[in-house]
């Protein structure tokens, strides 16, 4: 997994979705307000640097938390079902 397929989220235990759902929204909610430096932003540190846009990131994770994280029902917690 490269850095532009997401991030990564380990764990350990017996989880449902659902109990994971309070984490993914706080991660989103993270996102959709930050503010400052994005780590990693520059071209000593990802040969991707350019294609970095904190206002786009922003933007898609106010998007998904209003679209999906806040109204999510039991459908959409099934991976692959």
């Amino acid at each position: 997994m490269g850095c532009r397929t997401g991030f990564y989220l380990i764990l350990a235990g017996d989880y449902e979705s659902r109990d994971i759902l309070p984490l993914i929204a706080r991660l989103f909610a993270f996102m959709q307000d930050y503010e400052g430096e994005v780590p990693g932003a520059t071209a000593r540190d990802c040969g991707n640097y350019l294609d970095m846009n904190l206002n786009m990131a922003r933007y898609q994770a106010r998007r998904f938390m209003e679209n999906t994280l806040k109204n999510i029902d039991a459908a959409h917690l099934v991976y692959g079902g």
